[in-house]
């Protein structure tokens, strides 16, 4: 094993991202964007083709405007504005995401890997290139900063940086070798996600949220006749309105959901963010758009000398998003004393979804908070 020195005359890096998903890729660009030296490693060598986050909320629009990242996003991606909810073949509310004042009132919706994609084109511009096929091996802390090792599988590199934002995923390595636990919960079912060709009666403009009888579903096109379905149901395409043709399957999983936070998200110099830091269900579309808020903060928090508030601010914040979508998830879930309830009743979601639109929508959004709580 043959072991080399990066930046062996001393630490000039100021971060040393870990993981080039869109957390860390908006990271590094957020890091940049502020002058300041950053580099950013993978262990995979390609980028994922397949796209787990699907949505861009107006929180994440806003916070890569400035670096033109947005104006990437709208020219790819497409305007969501309207969410379906139905029961058998009944529309039972709608949320306009439109009635929200802000400059975005939409989701974006573009596949993970297109995400990905244009973070990457920006950071190329910057002369930032992602430097693959490194896996973390060691993070210690030390009086200046913070040392990594990374292995190719025939040598050995050790980096030394002023800090480390670890974006590497819900099996973070970082988090693994800090020693942080990830607590919380598992939910037993089974779920299943689709991108297939659909043609039929759905609003391809919208989204749809389904209740089916032993679980929920939901649909949505990401581009031309290319949709996501998703959900709990044994049946998924079997449970779509009567009048869809279902066409080629182009990438289907099935998996488990776990809503899981980190005990803290920090330890010395080394900072957690993503799915590093939280897991979630994927109601509301948060998981990559809270990630992405991570890297906002922690840049910023850098650049002015507070990432000592770095744990307690997101650890806030991202707990009370966990709750939420705890909470919300007993209403897709049939087996759930509420999801009983809005299946046989199903006028309770026509009388109260009206009524909760205006909180709803800006959650859907992610301006359910300040950015600078």
């Amino acid at each position: 094993m043959v072991t080399s020195v990066d930046n062996s005359d001393g630490i000039t890096l100021d971060t040393l991202v870990i993981g080039a998903g869109p957390v860390g890729l908006a990271a590094a660009l957020f890091l940049a964007d502020r002058g300041r030296t950053v580099r950013i490693i993978d262990k995979r060598l390609e980028p994922s083709p397949h796209s787990k986050a699907f949505g861009v909320n107006a929180r994440t629009l806003e916070l890569l405007a400035a670096s033109g990242v947005t104006d990437a996003f709208l020219q790819n991606g497409r305007r969501l504005e309207r969410i379906s909810l139905h029961r058998h073949d009944e529309i039972l509310a709608t949320l306009n995401l439109s009635e929200v004042e802000h400059a975005f009132p939409f989701l974006c919706v573009q596949g993970q890997a297109h995400s990905e994609r244009l973070l990457t084109d920006a950071l190329r511009a910057r002369s930032i290139a992602i430097e693959r096929g490194l896996e973390l091996t060691s993070l210690v802390n030390e009086s200046e900063g913070v040392t990594a090792t990374v292995s190719t599988g025939a040598v050995d590199t050790t980096i030394r940086a002023r800090t480390v934002f670890a974006a590497d995923g819900a099996s973070s390595t970082a988090r693994d070798l800090l020693g942080i636990d990830f607590t919380g919960i598992s939910y037993p079912e089974k779920w299943r996600l689709y991108d297939v060709e659909l043609a039929g009666p759905l609003d391809a403009d919208d989204a749809h949220i389904m209740l089916l009888d032993d679980g929920g579903m939901f649909v949505v096109r990401h581009e031309d006749t290319m949709w996501r379905v998703l959900g709990s149901g044994r049946d998924l395409l079997g449970s779509l309105p009567a009048g869809t043709t279902v066409g080629s399957i182009h990438w289907e999983s099935e998996f488990e959901i776990a809503n899981r936070v980190a005990t803290r998200f920090s330890d010395g110099e080394i900072y957690l963010g993503g799915d590093a830091a939280h897991v979630h269900a994927g109601i509301g579309a948060r998981g990559m758009n809270l990630g992405i808020e991570d890297a906002f903060v922690f840049a910023r928090m850098l650049d002015e000398g507070r990432l000592h508030e770095y744990d307690a601010t997101r650890s806030a914040v991202v707990k009370k998003v966990v709750a939420q979508i705890t909470h919300m998830m007993m209403v897709p879930r049939s087996t759930t004393i509420p999801g009983r309830l809005a299946r046989t009743f199903p006028g309770i979601i026509r009388t109260m979804v009206p009524r909760l639109r205006h909180r709803v929508q800006p959650w859907l959004l992610g301006l359910d908070h300040s950015i600078d709580e």
